[in-house]
């Protein structure tokens, strides 16, 4: 029983959204082989101002899973994907060297993320026995300012040690080594990303809210070897 919504902008005609749902309806049969009483069209009409918030944070970015085509537009960013004050020239990002290893774990201590049953040393020999392509460091002028481990398992892609210098926090640097990741994982045809944050880091875990991420309603184990 196939529904279509359409959401567009106001100022199309009644006869052209007529034309548009009979395509549509046209298309549904012959693709998924129903009868034609069985789809439905709903065209909604959205006002400009109101398409970030009523369209695209809940039917784009809080929907990827169910997104088959995606847009090549965000309407949350500037045209050129940041506020030219938050923009840093010299802000690049590459995969991880090992000379990179005592920068990295000293930016992870200044960032809080080392904790006692972790040792970064040994977290970073094994990232790089498995899939090391997918760590990466940002630098400005050379030194290392942000970290991100990714991975891929075949089935959903994971993201670990996301670190931003406090001295370049809320210069949209996080979100960039976040659009570095998830782009290598989609590469992989990875359909979905999961990570796990502590409860009491709220502002973590508004940041990852901000990017489309949700809450899933599971319940995080671990069992360590």
């Amino acid at each position: 029983m196939p529904h279509v919504i359409v959401k567009l902008y106001p100022g199309r005609s009644a006869e052209q959204k007529k034309q548009l749902a009979h395509k549509i309806v046209r298309s549904v049969i012959e693709i998924t082989e129903c009868k034609q009483k069985s789809v439905s069209i709903e065209i909604e009409e959205v006002e400009p101002d109101d398409w970030a918030e009523k369209v695209y944070k809940p039917d784009i970015i809080n929907n990827k899973e169910n997104l088959v085509v995606t847009p090549g537009y965000n309407p949350f960013q500037k045209r050129d994907g940041y506020p030219a004050s938050d923009r840093i020239p010299e802000f690049k990002i590459r995969s991880y060297q090992a000379s990179d290893e005592s920068a990295v774990i000293d930016l992870w201590h200044r960032c809080n993320l080392v904790v006692p049953q972790n040792d970064p040393q040994q977290d970073i020999a094994m990232k790089l026995k498995v899939q090391p392509d997918l760590f990466f460091v940002g630098t400005v002028s050379g030194r290392i300012v942000a970290t991100v481990m990714a991975g891929y398992d075949g089935h959903r892609g994971w993201i670990y040690y996301l670190a931003v210098d406090p001295d370049y926090q809320r210069k949209h640097i996080g979100r960039r080594m976040m659009e570095k990741a998830e782009s290598e994982l989609q590469k992989l045809g990875c359909p979905k990303i999961n990570l796990q944050v502590r409860t009491s880091n709220k502002a973590v875990i508004s940041f990852y809210k901000r990017l489309g991420f949700s809450t899933d309603d599971v319940v995080g184990l671990g069992k360590r070897l």
